[in-house]
């Protein structure tokens, strides 16, 4: 059952379970730590999910998680792109493109995730960039509200 959600540029939304979104920023934080720039979106992204994989673990379930450096739960799976400036929409894209082509050479070595599950994610955000119609390809039947807020670093 998907539970957790990217929202896209054109207000369409990618669907995946918790573990696929948990790992796909995992990777995007990877990656934009080896990026120019990447580190404050990194940093911030970090806080938004679980430090590493542990589905038994007590701090963790579908939905949500407890963080363990601030006892903070943290409840939703859901990241509306459209909230991070173009600057860090650039990087988090960028990121995940880099992690695609490592998760394509070094399969379980870089992540459990499968490689054609970012790939779809990949897809999406040119469709989403390139599309008249976001509910085509939408995972949900409704667009995302068309008012956002404003997160992660950059907005000052």
């Amino acid at each position: 059952m998907a539970n957790g959600f990217f929202i896209l540029k054109d207000r369409s939304c990618f669907t995946t379970r918790w573990t696929g979104y948990d790992e796909i920023i995992r990777i995007a934080i990877r990656e934009l730590y080896e990026l120019d720039n990447g580190k404050d979106l990194a940093d911030w992204l970090a806080t938004i999910v679980p430090k590493e994989f542990k589905p038994n673990g007590g701090n963790q379930w579908g939905t949500g998680f407890v963080n363990p450096d601030t006892n903070e739960v943290f409840i939703g799976k859901e990241l509306d792109l459209r909230s991070l400036t173009e600057v860090n929409q650039n990087l988090f894209w960028k990121a995940l493109f880099i992690g695609y082509e490592k998760l394509k050479l070094e399969k379980e070595k870089y992540s459990y995730l499968t490689p054609e599950r970012l790939k779809q994610l990949l897809e999406r955000s040119e469709l989403a960039n390139n599309n008249d119609n976001p509910l085509e390809h939408s995972d949900w039947n409704v667009l995302a509200e068309e008012e956002y807020e404003k997160l992660g670093p950059g907005w000052d």
